[in-house]
């Protein structure tokens, strides 16, 4: 489960500044002003920022328009806007802690975690209760590497809003990536409260949930389709244990994962999310399972479960025939609209030593972006475009069984090719998803994947290093067996 793709923007907090501050000659702009809010209002960000926009130019010295201009320009990810902006404010208005707290977030989706500090902790000192800014405080030490200083951090807000959600979802996501598993899936229930029932779900239906306590014999169980593709592959290996506790397991997912997903270990039934709603007894949302079935590292098998159906498709085969070359798969950006995607992919051209390696054939599976939009033009010959044939998970899989080795960064081919039992090097920023827990080059989820982790903040060099290291000694062992019975043959002469 990530706070990933298409994440909503949380319930809003009471961050707006009031209509004031320094008085302008007239106050014809207040009626523009309202407009602005109206048009966000209606969801109409675009025509917002343009209405505010105009305000600000009319008078720059109110605060209220210019605040709001910054915190619809980080909405819609205009960054350097937003941050001059909000900066402004705070050196116009300097007790205004909500602008303060506003440019420690544009700092740290910046990557700027130091600078992000100073301002929180300006806010932090105009109000010590300041819970966004408390937020904001453990998202800073978490970027910084100190995971424990954000737990207490959230732990330490809690106690001033025990029921906020947007606090205890990555309070529990900080729980689990420090190995406190049991307590971070209960906190991670909060997530319906933080996201609302529509957007994890869909419709969420009637039936009763399944408590991971009650009888499931000759109970038809419905699982609910929630997050992302990644989190759907991991979660599908506890259709197993539920079928043998007696139920008739129902997966709902994702179009490009039905064939895959349906012939998984102990799924009955698969339908597509958003489709209408099959019968069933008792429901449970697909990362629910982790807190109902209490899992913990010593409960998962990390053995390869899942398989491709049916033949590989012509295509494929065709592009990645089985012959003596070393094949590297490579998913190495993620969705851009991931909001960690600007930690976790690795910019395609810091790719370009170890696609210049002789005697391996690089493949890519990426599908969003396209490797072509993500990799520069002069090394795009290195690489055998195998994602543009993949129109579904299945086809993937086909194509990762005919690769000796991925290397990726943490997408859904990932969880994939562990799935998969294939051989991955998963490329991981200093404070990965909290799956990945901190320091282990082994996860439990995957017997098949290592972990290569960055060893400081925002640096791939290292990470590629190591798996270029990897690929030579994987390309240097297969021709030595390849040459092997040739060298005893000619020894025997």
């Amino acid at each position: 489960m990530r706070s990933h793709t298409h994440r909503p923007v949380p319930a809003k907090r009471n961050t707006r500044a009031n209509v004031g501050g320094a008085a302008q000659p007239g106050m014809a702009w207040v009626s523009r002003y309202l407009e602005a809010r109206a048009q966000e209002s209606a969801g109409d960000t675009a025509k917002a920022i343009r209405t505010l926009e105009e305000v600000v130019r009319s008078v720059p010295n109110e605060q209220a328009p210019r605040f709001d201009l910054g915190v619809l320009y980080t909405r819609v990810r205009r960054y350097p806007d937003a941050l001059r902006e909000l900066y402004e404010v705070t050196e116009r208005f300097p007790n205004d802690g909500k602008a303060a707290v506003e440019v420690a977030k544009v700092l740290l989706r910046l990557g700027q975690p130091k600078l992000a500090l100073t301002f929180v902790r300006r806010a932090l000192a105009l109000d010590s209760s300041n819970v966004v800014a408390m937020l904001t405080l453990a998202m800073i030490f978490k970027d910084l590497g100190n995971v424990p200083a954000s737990r207490d951090v959230y732990e330490a807000a809690l106690t001033i809003a025990p029921s906020d959600a947007a606090l205890r979802m990555p309070y529990g996501m900080t729980l689990v990536l420090l190995g406190e598993w049991l307590h971070g899936w209960k906190e991670l229930e909060s997530r319906e409260a933080y996201f609302g029932t529509e957007f994890l779900y869909g419709e969420l239906p009637k039936t009763p949930r399944w408590d991971g306590q009650s009888s499931l014999v000759g109970k038809r169980l419905l699982i609910v389709h929630e997050q992302g593709l990644g989190d759907s592959i991991m979660g599908v290996r506890f259709a197993e244990e539920l079928a043998s506790r007696g139920a008739t397991v129902h997966l709902r997912t994702e179009q490009p994962l039905v064939t895959l997903l349906g012939a998984a270990r102990g799924v009955a039934e698969c339908s597509v999310h958003r489709t209408p709603l099959p019968e069933h007894d008792l429901h449970i949302p697909l990362m629910s399972l982790m807190h109902a079935l209490e899992v913990t590292p010593d409960r998962i098998s990390g053995a390869p479960y899942l398989e491709p159906q049916g033949d590989c498709p012509v295509e494929i085969a065709a592009r990645l025939p089985a012959d003596e070359v070393l094949t590297v798969g490579l998913t190495w950006a993620g969705n851009p609209l991931h909001e960690n995607d600007h930690r976790r992919s690795i910019p395609g051209a810091m790719l370009a030593p170890l696609l210049q390696l002789s005697g391996v054939r690089f493949v890519a599976l990426q599908k969003s972006p396209p490797f072509e939009s993500v990799l520069p033009t002069e090394l795009q010959q290195h690489v055998v475009d195998i994602g543009a044939c993949c129109d579904s998970f299945n086809d993937s899989a086909h194509a990762l069984r005919r690769v000796d080795v991925l290397v990726t960064v943490d997408t859904s081919v990932a969880h994939l090719a562990g799935a998969l039992g294939v051989p991955t090097l998963l490329c991981l920023p200093q404070v990965p998803d909290y799956r990945w827990g901190l320091t282990s080059a082994t996860t439990p989820w995957y017997d098949s994947v290592t972990l290569l982790r960055q060893q400081e903040h925002g640096s791939w060099e290292g990470v590629l290093a190591d798996a270029q290291a990897r690929i030579e000694s994987l390309r240097d062992n297969l021709a030595v067996r390849t040459r092997l019975p040739h060298i005893i043959n000619e020894s025997g002469r």
